[in-house]
């Protein structure tokens, strides 16, 4: 049974010198301290096992009998496994190795993460990598339960407990295929767009994002598929099935299913997403840190600007 942990190391410690010096005075120079300060340790062991460890006599000074010689090498293994479970925690802050847990809203991260994970990988043999596709809100309860050391998320309902950088404002754009009589029309208005079949992206962020858009303009557009995944928006944006209205634009513009498609600009003044990086309050261990800062580093370069469609 697991008791309360009453000795302090410092004890423990002093407890281990004394026996190994045989004298307060030895136990107290090795430790720095004052040598009430180790007395007053040995007498909290001896107190903890209600037994006299130690035999202190004028000539011989102090010695510990069979059952303090007993605990003191216990005492010894304690302190070395200590030792190692510390040294194993200042390694895991400072070493890239073992799993990175990482959260993504799945239609913001395909774009851009691999090219920002890829070099880390390559360069860090040690780590390991466990990527999940998550909506925003379990994103976020997968980063404060602990299953998640980084996620990546867009929208405006943050969690406390967050720690969150900013990476990119995400303007809404019109996904419409190539020859649609939208395209070349720029910037497109929602009035433009609720005179077409909208093809809507039904995912916990998007859906009431789009909504919104509309309804503050006081348009009903006809929204002839919901579908939970964005390649299958783009494929049946392709075939001429409808429109849609995204946020981040892929560096490609054909579908799964081989057809061209046209992002295409909205009115600048509609309200953005933004897309954040997040990880749990205070200092992150290396591998969320260097993520963190490649994501950084990559919102600032031109390939990010190429994801923003205005």
């Amino acid at each position: 049974m697991v008791q309360d942990l009453r000795l302090s190391l410092r004890a423990i410690r002093a407890y281990v010198a004394v026996v190994d010096h045989g004298t307060i005075t030895g136990a107290a120079k090795e430790m720095n301290v004052a040598a009430s300060a180790v007395a007053a340790g040995v007498d909290q062991v001896e107190a903890e096992f209600g037994a006299d460890l130690l035999i202190r006599t004028r000539a011989r000074g102090i010695a510990a009998t069979a059952e303090g010689r007993d605990i003191a090498a216990r005492f010894r293994a304690l302190l070395e496994d200590y030792a190692d479970v510390m040294d194993h925690g200042r390694a895991l802050a400072q070493s890239l190795s073992g799993v990175l847990r990482i959260g993504y809203y799945a239609p913001v991260a395909p774009a851009f993460l691999p090219g920002v994970l890829h070099p880390i990988l390559r360069d860090n043999p040690a780590l390991r990598l466990a990527l999940h596709e998550h909506d925003n809100d379990t994103v976020q309860d997968g980063l404060l339960s602990g299953q998640l050391d980084l996620i990546l998320f867009a929208g405006q309902d943050l969690r406390s407990g967050i720690e969150t950088r900013v990476l990119l404002d995400l303007p809404p754009y019109v996904l419409a295929p190539a020859g649609h009589p939208l395209d070349g029309a720029t910037p497109l208005s929602l009035s433009d767009v609720a005179q077409y079949p909208i093809i809507q992206l039904d995912r916990p962020l998007a859906r009431p994002y789009q909504e919104r858009l509309f309804r503050q303009q006081g348009l009903k557009p006809d929204i002839v598929a919901r579908v939970d995944s964005t390649e299958m928006v783009r494929s049946l944006v392709g075939v001429g099935a409808g429109i849609s209205i995204l946020a981040m634009r892929p560096l490609i513009d054909i579908s799964y299913g081989g057809d061209k498609i046209r992002a295409l600009p909205l009115d600048p003044a509609l309200p953005k997403l933004q897309l954040f990086a997040g990880h749990v309050k205070g200092r992150p261990r290396k591998p969320v840190q260097v993520v963190l800062e490649a994501l950084v580093d990559f919102a600032a370069t031109p390939e990010a600007r190429r994801l923003i469609c205005n």
